[in-house]
């Protein structure tokens, strides 16, 4: 009779013991997990502001770069129209020149008196002046006796 008794007593406190740990552990397990969701829940709302923040800085820097792509094309447009512009002065230039020329040549062919002083060379030092000039290194047209 006393062995059963004490196998109760021993038996229920170690039961007792045994559901307090489990409680217990149950418990610990519990707000073990309880933490880890409010550490995932903290690391989303921070994703959620950096990426409100990154959305923001996109849409501001999007904008700048359509304000300055607009700009670019404003300015390709003018070019374009300033290299027409001069392609057609260049054409207009050449068929001057070319006519010139050809003038050059007839006059060259009919004028025997012109073809001898086109053929004859330039005193020296006066070449070099007018490439000079032609170059824009004399910015003076005046003629220098010294050299």
């Amino acid at each position: 009779m006393i062995m059963p008794l004490v196998f109760k007593t021993v038996l229920g406190r170690w039961v007792t013991a045994g559901l307090i740990a489990l409680l217990l552990g149950g418990g610990a397990l519990k707000w073990h997990y309880f933490k880890a969701d409010l550490r995932e829940e903290g690391r989303q709302e921070c994703i959620q502001v950096v990426n409100e923040e990154t959305q923001k800085q996109l849409e501001e820097a999007i904008a700048e770069a359509a304000m300055v792509r607009a700009e670019l094309k404003q300015q390709a447009e003018r070019a374009a129209r300033e290299n027409a512009s001069a392609h057609a002065r260049r054409l207009e230039l050449e068929t001057s020149l070319s006519a010139l020329a050809g003038e050059m040549e007839k006059q060259r062919n009919e004028d025997p008196k012109y073809k001898a002083w086109s053929d004859t060379p330039l005193p020296d030092g006066v070449g070099d002046r007018l490439r000079k000039q032609a170059a824009g290194d004399n910015p003076s047209p005046l003629r220098d006796d010294s050299s």
